[in-house]
């Protein structure tokens, strides 16, 4: 397998700070690489260096393939006012597909996501992450980068993604996710990177631990209103809903679960339960072809 793109010694320095220090880094065709760590160590600078959406402070990034096709996935997608296809096709036309093929992959998609074709801004945060990948897809990149590509979808949603992304490294292209799941590390990851104050700390096969900042936190709660359930959804640390509704129970980042609770209590809401959950059982189990084929073909 041929390099996709490579960091040589690369430096990132957002005034004094320094987010990512003497990184030296290669990705090659068909290869998935799961990068992990803590809040600020570093890896969604590292993503956007590898997009090329800012520039390294020292070092090098090189791309080995010219001209090099990039799908990238923010962790966060604002809802527009479009319907998700007419969303995509826009998307298609500024990346120069053409009509008759971007029609043909938007179908394929859509239906392989059993993505209602409505309004956008009536869209919860998992439909919305599944247009997020869908538009990053439209053309096979050489390069694909996600940021938490779970965030927010239900179990059925991560099972097709995972055989998606299988897929799409099948057809060759590169992939790099920001994760913590271990879902992903063990059924799509061909190697882990894991960060640490902006230092490569750790490379090699992966491996399904997560750090204690990374385990889940199951709340359970009652009593919350539904405008604290939506503020919910945003925050960074929001994985998915176990139970949604004035009374229910939500799976966060141990990272911002005191945070959570307190909000909670604070807007007058009760919590009724909090369990801390390691490696989700089960998930290293998730067969890969459970997904539909034929949207990458």
């Amino acid at each position: 397998m041929e390099k996709v793109l490579e960091l040589i010694k690369v430096d990132k320095r957002f005034g004094q700070y320094a987010a990512l220090t003497n990184i030296t880094w290669s990705l090659k065709q068909g290869e998935c690489a799961a990068i992990v760590g803590g809040n600020g160590a570093g890896k969604s600078t590292l993503l956007h260096i590898l997009a090329g959406l800012i520039r390294p402070s020292g070092g090098s990034r090189i791309a080995h393939i010219d001209p090099l096709r990039i799908g990238y996935v923010p962790e966060r997608f604002p809802a527009t006012r479009f319907r998700p296809t007419e969303y995509l096709r826009h998307v298609a036309a500024i990346q120069g597909l053409a009509k008759s093929e971007a029609a043909r992959r938007i179908d394929a998609m859509m239906a392989v996501f059993q993505l209602p074709d409505t309004s956008m801004m009536r869209s919860s945060k998992g439909m919305l992450q599944k247009v997020n990948l869908m538009q990053a897809l439209l053309r096979q990149p050489d390069l694909l980068l996600l940021d938490e590509p779970l965030s927010g979808l239900d179990e059925a949603s991560q099972a097709e993604m995972v055989g998606l992304l299988n897929e799409t490294k099948r057809l060759g292209t590169a992939i790099v996710m920001s994760v913590h799941e271990p879902l992903l590390i063990s059924s799509v990851a061909d190697r882990l990177t894991r960060l640490s104050r902006g230092r490569i700390v750790h490379e090699g096969p992966p491996e399904i631990r997560i750090s204690r900042e990374e385990d889940e936190m199951r709340l359970e709660f009652a009593n919350v209103a539904a405008h604290l359930l939506s503020e919910l959804e945003e925050a960074s640390g929001f994985l998915r809903w176990e139970t949604k509704g004035k009374t229910g129970a939500v799976i966060v980042r141990a990272s911002i679960a005191d945070d959570v609770m307190l909000h909670i209590l604070q807007s007058g809401g009760s919590i009724l339960g909090v369990q801390r959950l390691h490696e989700r059982s089960g998930a290293a189990g998730v067969p890969a072809q459970s997904a539909r084929k034929g949207a990458l073909a």
